[in-house]
């Protein structure tokens, strides 16, 4: 009859309602498993899940296909745009191909507006050779913010090693440009793509070549330094640039962690593996900020596999707290709850600043749950007790641990919890004080000012709503900071019943129009 997949999938669904994105595994004739494969060879392919660290299996690629179930309550997996668009591209079809009615009555409204707009054109990532693969950029954008870094052939010199940081060791001559060939060679023998390495000294590089071909000899605390002062510089490239810059380097040094640790002494592992631990934990907040729950969740779960492997409790509890913080990017006020409450009856010995944390997101959760102004409080009075005694701690152990957390983060935490609770006026009056292009760094002040808009709605200002999130949306697009348009897209929704005023139409058009 010469029909195409989509004709023969929209036929599956029709005669057998079967639901639309097992309707199209059916149309290619794949197995669960098969299907679950071919997502994960594309995921690796284009640099998703270069390791296969975060594999699709048969069981939950079927808990993804049956959602939202039959029931009136949802069950199974609610797909997010992020896996919609792969599986679109695994199957040569439309993001909006993969959902019916049923989906749209329970996806977010967030979602379906990101859909809506960036369903994706036909891929055919069957016909790519994985030679091809290497010599090509690969993106998936969602909500217009490209997810993928750009893969290099393994034969392509890596920029970070051919331009070795100035001062430090550089590359001045011919002998230093051969050195820094067969320190890529040393790189790629060890299993480690060279180009995914942060910018180092040419002593560094040296020094971290030299332990990966024999760790129980190099594998020293100097080489944890380096690691150290990497991922510090990962952080603060964050804030500026966004996080799809940094994931590349900051997965990089986890490789370059893991693979120096493997065969390093006991003593020298241990301080290998906490620095994998706080470098998980960071590739986790990447992940989420680019809104990939999945790897986020794994590079989290990584975090405190390695904290218990190196005997650091603190770190365990405190990616206990992330978990918590991640809750509200789903509007999730009970696991906020019940895991920030965890954070403080936990084993561990946390600093005083990571314990006002999460005294701020029960307060939150309670806002979120019950509204009750009268608990709120009390929890953010409490919050208030410990973030003062975290400044007669200074310089205690584990110093390091959430050492962005200050004053002016706290008060526009506690800004938002007035926001939930139903207190605009209060939480506009925190906003005022706190948040400002000097104090946080370009991606924060986008998000912030996001969620201040969102306080402006509630205290019935359109108009001034409107105009902030126009302005978070440019900072967001700047900054690649996919869960800042996520906020943004909250706000354009919720501003709904004011759409025929010209600001709030101009804001709407703007996160439509990407």
């Amino acid at each position: 009859m010469g029909l195409g997949y989509r004709d023969i999938a929209t036929e599956f669904a029709r005669r057998y309602k079967t639901r639309p994105r097992a309707a199209w595994r059916d149309a290619y004739g794949w197995s669960l498993q098969d299907t679950a494969d071919r997502i994960n060879e594309f995921r690796g392919d284009t640099g998703l899940d270069p390791g296969g660290l975060a594999a699709m299996t048969a069981p939950h690629l079927s808990e993804y296909e049956t959602w939202p179930g039959h029931r009136p309550e949802p069950s199974g997996r609610r797909p997010t745009p992020y896996l919609l668009a792969v599986l679109a591209a695994v199957y040569d079809c439309t993001v909006t191909d993969l959902i019916d009615l049923a989906d749209r009555q329970h996806l977010r409204p967030a979602d379906l507006l990101i859909l809506d707009k960036y369903s994706q054109p036909p891929a055919k990532p069957a016909r790519i050779t994985g030679q091809d693969a290497g010599n090509r950029n690969d993106t998936l954008s969602m909500a217009g913010t490209p997810l993928l870094a750009t893969r290099q052939a393994p034969g392509v010199a890596s920029r970070e090693l051919t331009e070795i940081t100035p001062g430090r060791g550089g590359v001045t001559g011919p002998e230093d440009r051969r050195l820094v060939e067969q320190l890529r060679r040393t790189f790629l023998a060890g299993g480690l793509a060279a180009l995914t390495l942060p910018a180092l000294g040419l002593d560094e590089l040296k020094h971290i070549a030299a332990a990966i071909t024999d760790a129980r000899r190099y594998a020293d605390s100097d080489l944890v330094s380096y690691f150290k002062r990497q991922l510090d510089s990962c952080a603060v490239n964050d804030g500026r640039s966004g996080p799809r810059q940094q994931l590349p380097a900051v997965l990089g040094l986890i490789a370059a962690i893991e693979k120096t640790a493997t065969d390093s002494k006991p003593a020298a592992r241990r301080e290998l593996l906490r620095v994998g631990a706080y470098a998980s934990e960071f590739a986790g907040w990447l992940y989420r900020d680019v809104c990939v729950p999945e790897f986020a969740n794994y590079w989290r779960d990584r975090a405190v596999e390695w904290a218990q492997v190196s005997g650091d409790a603190t770190m365990q509890g405190y990616v206990l707290l992330k978990k918590s913080q991640a809750a509200w990017d789903e509007r999730d006020g009970l696991r906020m709850l019940t895991l920030a409450e965890a954070v403080q009856d936990g084993p561990w010995q946390l600093p005083a600043r990571v314990r006002a944390e999460a005294e701020q997101q029960q307060a939150r959760g309670h806002a979120m749950l019950s509204g009750d102004l009268a608990l709120v409080k009390s929890k953010l009075s409490e919050a208030r007790s410990w973030l003062d005694q975290d400044r007669a701690d200074a310089g205690a152990p584990a110093a390091d641990i959430a050492a962005h957390y200050d004053e002016a983060l706290f008060g526009l935490q506690v800004a938002i919890c007035y926001c939930e609770a139903g207190q605009p006026e209060p939480s506009l009056d925190l906003y005022d004080r706190w948040l400002s292009r000097e104090t946080f760094s370009r991606r924060d002040y986008g998000y912030f000012l996001a969620l201040k808009g969102i306080a402006h709605k509630t205290a019935g200002e359109p108009d001034i709503a409107a105009a902030a999130g126009l302005e978070a949306f440019s900072l967001a697009r700047e900054t690649e900071s996919v869960r800042t348009v996520q906020e943004v897209t909250r706000l354009a929704i919720q501003l709904d019943q004011w759409r025929d005023r010209d600001s709030v139409h101009d804001l709407r058009e703007a996160v439509l129009a990407g």
